[in-house]
C-alpha cells in the first residue's frame, strides 16, 4: 500500500467536507492547512445558519434559476451561500492562514479569490490546477 502525497490527501479530504454542501448547483467542500500538514479550518458551500438553504428548501434565487441563465464566474450576488473558502478561511485565526494551503474542489470564483490573496493564503490547490501566490 502506498501512502497519497499530501495533496492527493487533503484534496480527498476536501471531497468528503462538500457532501455537506447545500447547494443545488455544486457541492463544493475547502480545507485549509497550515505549513506543519495539520488541518486549521474546514468549509462547505451554502447559507449561514438560520438562513434558509438552497438544496434542501430550495430558498436560493440563482439556484431556481436555469444553467442558461447564470453565467459562470458571475459576484453571485444572487447567491444565498457563503463559499466553501470563505467558510474554511472564516473559520481560522489570521496567523493560522499566513503560509498556508487551501485545497477546494472548485477553482475558487474572483470573489474568494479576493479573499484568498488577503488572507495571505501561500497555495490553492484543487483537483485541476494548483496555484502558488508570492505577496
Amino acid at each position: 500500500m502506498s501512502r497519497p502525497d499530501w495533496d492527493t490527501y487533503f484534496l480527498a479530504g476536501a471531497a468528503w467536507v462538500a457532501t455537506r454542501a447545500d447547494c443545488s448547483r455544486s457541492a463544493v467542500g475547502a480545507i485549509l492547512v497550515n505549513a506543519s500538514h495539520e488541518v486549521r479550518g474546514t468549509g462547505y458551500n451554502g447559507p449561514p445558519a438560520g438562513v434558509p438553504g438552497c438544496a434542501t428548501q430550495g430558498a436560493c434565487p440563482r439556484g431556481r434559476l436555469s444553467y442558461s441563465e447564470c453565467a459562470a464566474n458571475t459576484d453571485y450576488s444572487n447567491c444565498t451561500a457563503d463559499h466553501a473558502e470563505r467558510n474554511a478561511i472564516r473559520h481560522t485565526r489570521p496567523e493560522e492562514r499566513l503560509g498556508a494551503t487551501l485545497y477546494t474542489t472548485r477553482a475558487p470564483c474572483p470573489a474568494c479569490w479576493t479573499l484568498i490573496r488577503a488572507s495571505r493564503i501561500a497555495r490553492v490547490v484543487c483537483p485541476t490546477a494548483r496555484w502558488t501566490l508570492r505577496y
